[in-house]
């Protein structure tokens, strides 16, 4: 089975080895900062282009912690990401892709890692990767809340 046809609870019960965990949460990092410069890409109010903009900072900034964590737990081996991070459903985003179906894929995503990082949490003895892990899960949620109420300024 691969990532692309799990759910969030099924990549944590699949038995994958924590490399292979901290891989899928580096490409989720990767996909998100991706959803939201696709939302750059389309005409916003400058407040929530400079909002998008602070959270592909942050996506980033998530991408090196779990890159950290896997130089500390992995340092002699070479890590391969998956294509993708099968957190969310593979969506196709192109040029037709509405704004508004743009901010839902990006709240899913953000909905998908939050409950992703929380349930690894419990994979690793670490207090703090713990930490980290809890403070991204809580980041995430905090880019949800963020984009649901871009979306609505929307409507």
């Amino acid at each position: 089975m691969s990532p692309q046809d799990v759910s969030t609870k099924e990549l944590l019960d699949e038995g994958l080895s924590l490399q292979e965990l901290l891989g899928i949460a580096v490409r989720a990092e990767i996909e998100a900062a991706n959803i939201y410069r696709n939302l750059l890409e389309k005409d916003l109010s400058e407040q929530t282009r400079e909002k998008l903009e602070k959270l592909v900072l942050q996506e980033e900034r998530h991408e090196k912690k779990f890159w950290s964590i896997i130089r500390d737990f992995y340092p002699e081996e070479e890590i391969t990401l998956p294509e993708d991070s099968g957190i969310t459903n593979p969506v196709e985003i192109d040029d037709s892709t509405s704004l508004e179906e743009l901010f839902r894929i990006a709240m899913e995503s953000e909905v998908e890692s939050e409950k992703f990082y929380k349930s690894m949490r419990e994979k690793f003895e670490d207090k703090e990767v713990r930490r980290t892990l809890g403070f991204l899960a809580a980041s995430e949620r905090g880019h949800y809340e963020t984009l649901k109420d871009e979306l609505n300024r929307l409507d």
